[in-house]
């Protein structure tokens, strides 16, 4: 009687420490919250990698937009979700570690309150703008956005996002005096630099790329120190004279105090839909390529970096926190 009270209590343990409920997983859905709007470069990601994943997982990983806030609807949606591995959140490491520096009142720590499982993308932006521009390139552009000081608008996904980060920093190293106009997400801005509402935006190839192709848009340059797959006609920055080079990261993360072996299970099947050739040919045509860490603890070192080095870069920028 002893002998099976004890190992009743055991399990009684177990369930509470999430060791049991961390066995079964998944037993349901697993849901990636994306904290933008459909049709950008972190939707795609997402979608990519929940096709993949639920098959691996044995079960469906299914993809909710939650834009709104600068990201933080979905992410404060994400941190106050129970721990189980049932709730994940698509995070740009860029844009994640900038928030402790750009909001003085953000409702959760971005250290404390996210587990960091994998990243799965690194991307380089790709500047583009309006056909009614008159410029042909950066040279060009940064003597008509001197000549026209505060006339130049560029869009972003919000104050912090990465668009927002890589154009800053492009009008710290120019000088330019161009005006931020903020959208819920890089697909909005994109309709707006289309319809000559904005002129110039830098984002993540993958979203404007059918528009530069079609002619609707003109590539200035990208921002890595070697040419865009997808562009291998665009000139990088670096090619024009500039010394500049930012890639956007992509991952995911979930709350705080996930199961070990959920996370350490994540880990391991986003690495191998990252491995799969039919995956890394989808991205590749998006001049996407697989950028994953060894383990989640390097990942989270990873972003304890980007948190010191995004700070650097809003204090450099001169970018005032709200």
């Amino acid at each position: 009687m002893l002998r099976f009270l004890a190992a009743a209590l055991a399990a009684i343990a177990a369930v509470f420490s999430g060791s049991v409920s961390s066995q079964a997983w998944p037993s349901r859905p697993v849901k990636i919250i994306v904290p933008y709007t459909p049709g950008g470069s972190s939707d795609f990601t997402a979608r990519t990698l929940a096709e993949r994943l639920g098959p691996l997982l044995g079960g469906q990983v299914v993809v909710e937009n939650r834009p709104g806030g600068n990201t933080l609807i979905g992410t404060e949606s994400v941190v106050k979700s129970a721990p189980d591995g049932y709730t994940l959140l698509l995070v740009g490491l860029n844009t994640y570690g900038a928030q402790p520096h750009l909001n003085r009142k953000l409702p959760y720590d971005v250290l404390k309150d996210l587990t960091p499982i994998n990243n799965a993308i690194v991307s380089p932006l790709v500047i583009s703008v309006h056909p009614s521009v008159p410029v042909k390139n950066v040279r060009e552009l940064i003597a008509y956005a001197r000549a026209n000081p505060g006339k130049v608008n560029y869009g972003t996904a919000g104050v912090g996002n990465t668009l927002h980060l890589a154009t800053e920093m492009f009008k710290m190293k120019t000088g330019v005096n161009i005006v931020d106009v903020p959208y819920k997400g890089a697909s909005q801005a994109v309709v707006d630099l289309l319809a000559g509402n904005i002129q110039l935006m830098f984002d993540l190839v993958q979203t404007p790329l059918q528009h530069i192709r079609a002619g609707n848009l003109r590539a200035l340059a990208t921002t890595w120190e070697k040419r865009a797959s997808a562009l291998p006609d665009v000139p990088t920055l670096i090619e024009q004279g500039l010394d500049y080079n930012f890639g956007a990261m992509i991952g995911l993360m979930g709350p705080a105090g996930m199961p070990r072996d959920v996370v350490n299970r994540l880990h391991a099947e986003i690495a191998k839909v990252m491995a799969m050739p039919d995956v890394r040919e989808i991205f590749a045509k998006q001049a996407m390529e697989p950028a994953l860490f060894a383990s989640p603890e390097a990942y989270a070192e990873a972003f304890r970096n980007e948190v010191d080095n995004m700070g650097k870069l809003v204090r450099a920028a001169g970018i005032q926190p709200q």
